[in-house]
C-alpha cells in the first residue's frame, strides 16, 4: 500500500480522516506486506505532529512493514535551520513508529525480497535537495538491486522535474519555473541513474493530484517510459481540484506485483472503495 501527503496536525478533522484510511487497511483481507507514507507525513515537522502520526499509526496492525519517506513539509520544524535537528526527527520517528534504524533522510531495505530505496531531501526547501553523496549511494544500490532481477520500486517524495504535468501543474495560477513542483537540481542526476535499468518504479507524490489517467492532455498520475515507470500517488489529505478526476480524500495504491505485471489498484481508503477506472498494469519487460 502507498498513501502521500497526509499533513497531519492536531486537529481531529485530519487525524479522523487518516484513521478511516488506516483501519480500511487494519481491515483487509489479506495483510499488507508493506505499507509506504510518501512524505509530507506532517504539517510542518512539529513534535506535536510526528507524535500525531505516531498515535493513529500505533492503534492499528497496518502491514508486515512501514517504510517511511521524507517531505518537504517534515522538514520545516521549529528549527528548520538546524538540519542535524530536523534529520534526526526523522531518523528517531522511523525508530519509533517503522522500527527500523536508519543514519539519515535516505536508506534501502526490501519486501519479500523486492528492492525498495528510499530517497530523500537534505535539506528544507520545497524542491528536494539531493547530495553528491546521496546520489552516488543511489547508483550503488541501484546496482546492487538490479543483481535480483526483480522489479525495483524507488520512493522519493519529489517527482522528476517536468513529469506529470510539471511545472505547469505545480501552481497554475502562475508562471512556474522549469523545476517547480519537481527534485530540483539533482532530478535529472537521478533519472539517469533509473534509465540504466529495467523494470524500475519510481514513486512520489507533492503534486497534490487526484488520480488520473495516462491519456490525459496536463496531469497523469501513471507516465511509462522505455524501462521505468513514474507513479504519482494522489494527495491523501487534501487534493487540489484542478490537478485530477478523482480529487477525494483518503486515496491511494495498492501495489500488487506478479511474475509477469506490477499492477496498481486505486482505492479510496477512507472510504472503502475501489477506484477502479484508475487501475493501471504495468507488464514487467
Amino acid at each position: 500500500g502507498v498513501i502521500s501527503d497526509m499533513h497531519l496536525k492536531d486537529n481531529f478533522i485530519r487525524q479522523g480522516m487518516f484513521e478511516l484510511g488506516l483501519a480500511d487497511m487494519d481491515e483487509a483481507a489479506v495483510k499488507l506486506d508493506a505499507l509506504a507514507f510518501c512524505g509530507d507525513i506532517t504539517d510542518h515537522g512539529y513534535i506535536d505532529m510526528w507524535d500525531c502520526f505516531a498515535e493513529s499509526v500505533g492503534k492499528y496492525e497496518l502491514a508486515k512493514q512501514l517504510i517511511l519517506v521524507v517531505g518537504n513539509h517534515d522538514t520545516w520544524g521549529p528549527d528548520r535551520e538546524n538540519l542535524e535537528t530536523v534529520k534526526q526527527t526523522f531518523v528517531d520517528y522511523n525508530k519509533k513508529v517503522a522500527d527500523r534504524d536508519i543514519a539519515g533522510m535516505y536508506y534501502a531495505t526490501d519486501v519479500n525480497g523486492y528492492p525498495v530505496i528510499v530517497l530523500g531531501s537534505e535539506d528544507d526547501g520545497t524542491n528536494a535537495y539531493i547530495s553528491q553523496t546521496q546520489i552516488d549511494w543511489f547508483a550503488a544500490e541501484m546496482e546492487k538491486a538490479s543483481q535480483t532481477g526483480l522489479p525495483i520500486f524507488v520512493f522519493c517524495h519529489q517527482p522528476f522535474n517536468k513529469t506529470h504535468g510539471l511545472p505547469k501543474t505545480w501552481e497554475m495560477e502562475k508562471d512556474p519555473d522549469w523545476d517547480d513542483g519537481g527534485m530540483g537540481e539533482a532530478s535529472d542526476a537521478i533519472r539517469n541513474i533509473v534509465k540504466q535499468y529495467r523494470n524500475v518504479f519510481y514513486i512520489s507524490g507533492h503534486v497534490h493530484a487526484g488520480f488520473e489517467t495516462e491519456d490525459a492532455e496536463l496531469y497523469s498520475s501513471v507516465e511509462r517510459h522505455e524501462g521505468y515507470t513514474l507513479i504519482n500517488v494522489p494527495c491523501f489529505m487534501y487534493p487540489d481540484v484542478i490537478r485530477g478526476s478523482n480529487i477525494t480524500n483518503g486515496t491511494g495504491y495498492i501495489m500488487e506485483v506478479y511474475d509477469n505485471e506490477v499492477l496498481l489498484r486505486a482505492r479510496n481508503f477512507a472510504t472503502g472503495t475501489w477506484c477502479t477506472k484508475y487501475d493501471v498494469s504495468i507488464p514487467l519487460i
